[in-house]
């Protein structure tokens, strides 16, 4: 009797203890949705659809080359849309579009959008606006947050005392991740850099915008996402979006969803904020996150990533400037946008050492000529 009462209470608290529960997965992976608790995301009534453009003769050499790219990957889906229709659609086997795929950090671009709406709205007065009108207890906590702002925190540029790259089962990150009190974190951060002076990527920064935007707006953020993004991009089904132990929504990643939904954000930034007529977010928010004389050396812009190596090209009048930016995540996730050839890439699916996704997407992206 005794031993099954020890064996019930080690049982007990390898599922409660999230260390343990760490050590016991480890790898975040596709299937981490059903191993937490989540919250449901409604879809649209009014749902977009996405038209198809393939087989295609004038893609087809574009179709032989990431058929044979793709192949043994571990891409799950692989979704090129070029003015509002799909020209290439990859599915690894076992894989339906209407899965729902891992977004990992690309929702941090996601609520940095929804800081944008905020500000849009005046429930945010500015991005120059300090964390510590909104989050005030923080203050105590080391001098510095006397001059952190929002914007600060949107770009990395923090100064949090946290390691990111720290993977251990008793690291903030990996806590983070597997259900600790997320709310209690952001209470205790201190600080080992002064505000702006380091580009560092934390995912604790968009767990912080989450914590303002609920201040700010006076709602849960998975309710701003589903009435200021979600259900207004037309999405055709339900998002799941992870919570800690606590009932916090995961801010810094862990939604779930499908890749033509995932595509629906990037075809917001393609069309400058505007969806089917209805401005979602201002154009000025836009230009100011994707133009690259706005983005920092670091590539990075209101928890949005620039493409790489800007050129200019010619044209017959003048020089135009050819830039390209992403949400992206953890293994290689992506929504990845081309303003310029009117093209937007989604890939979703596992760890692939031998495949830079990132290059190959853009690459991929910049060659679709308009």
């Amino acid at each position: 009797m005794r031993k099954l009462f020890i064996m019930l209470v080690l049982s007990l608290v390898f599922s409660a203890c999230v260390p343990l529960t760490a050590t016991r997965y480890l790898m975040p992976d596709s299937k981490d949705s059903a191993r937490f608790n989540n919250v449901t995301i409604e879809k649209s009534i009014t749902p977009f659809h996405f038209g198809t453009n393939y087989p295609n003769q004038q893609f087809a050499a574009l179709k032989q080359r990431l058929d044979t790219a793709l192949r043994a990957t571990k891409t799950n889906v692989f979704l090129i849309i070029k003015n509002d229709s799909i020209i290439y659609q990859h599915l690894s086997e076992g894989t339906d579009l209407a899965d729902k795929q891992p977004s990992f950090s690309m929702v941090k671009s996601f609520v940095g959008t929804l800081v944008g709406i905020a500000v849009d709205r005046d429930q945010i007065a500015s991005t120059n606006d300090l964390v510590i009108k909104y989050l005030p207890d923080l203050a105590k906590n080391d001098e510095r947050f006397k001059r952190l702002t929002i914007q600060h925190v949107l770009d990395m540029k923090s100064g949090f005392d946290i390691n990111e790259r720290a993977f251990n089962p008793f690291s903030r990150i990996v806590r983070m991740y597997y259900g600790a009190d997320l709310k209690r974190m952001v209470r205790n951060l201190k600080m080992k850099h002064e505000p702006n002076t380091v580009f560092e990527y934390q995912s604790i920064n968009t767990q912080v915008l989450a914590m303002i935007l609920e201040k700010a707006t006076g709602k849960k953020l998975q309710v701003l996402l589903q009435e200021d993004l979600w259900k207004p991009l037309g999405t055709e089904s339900e998002a799941l979006w992870s919570l800690d132990n606590e009932n916090n929504v995961k801010a810094f990643c862990c939604m779930y969803a499908t890749a033509l939904d995932f595509a629906k954000f990037g075809r917001l930034y393609l069309n400058g904020g505007n969806w089917q007529g209805k401005q979602i977010i201002s154009k000025k928010w836009i230009d100011l996150t994707t133009h690259p004389d706005t983005l920092t050396k670091n590539r990075y812009k209101n928890q949005m990533w620039s493409g790489r190596n800007y050129r200019y090209v010619e044209n017959p009048t003048d020089k135009q400037l050819v830039y390209d930016y992403k949400a992206q995540g953890m293994f290689n996730q992506s929504i990845y946008v081309n303003p310029q050839n009117k093209v937007i890439i989604v890939r979703l699916g596992g760890r692939q050492k031998q495949v830079n996704f990132h290059s190959f997407v853009r690459e991929i992206g910049r060659s679709i000529k308009p």
